[in-house]
């Protein structure tokens, strides 16, 4: 899997249907077919099914409001 440097974003939520899975501070993602693989500034791995998958939404926040999508 490829890994994306996501250290422009503040936050990531992942929302299925309305239950919201959040990660602050994201520095890294791996996307995969079925699921991303978030890392945090902590390191922890967050394993989450990747959009379209199990109703999930996915949103983020950018630090740079003026550069909303890196990627």
């Amino acid at each position: 899997m490829e890994s994306k440097d996501i250290t422009t974003e503040l936050w990531r939520e992942y929302d299925f249907n309305g239950r919201v899975y959040r990660i602050d501070n994201p520095v890294e993602v791996y996307i995969g077919v079925s699921t991303h693989r978030v890392v945090d500034k902590d390191k922890v791995v967050h394993c989450l099914p990747a959009p379209g998958y199990h109703a999930c939404v996915l949103r983020w926040k950018n630090k740079d409001s003026s550069k909303p999508v890196n990627f």
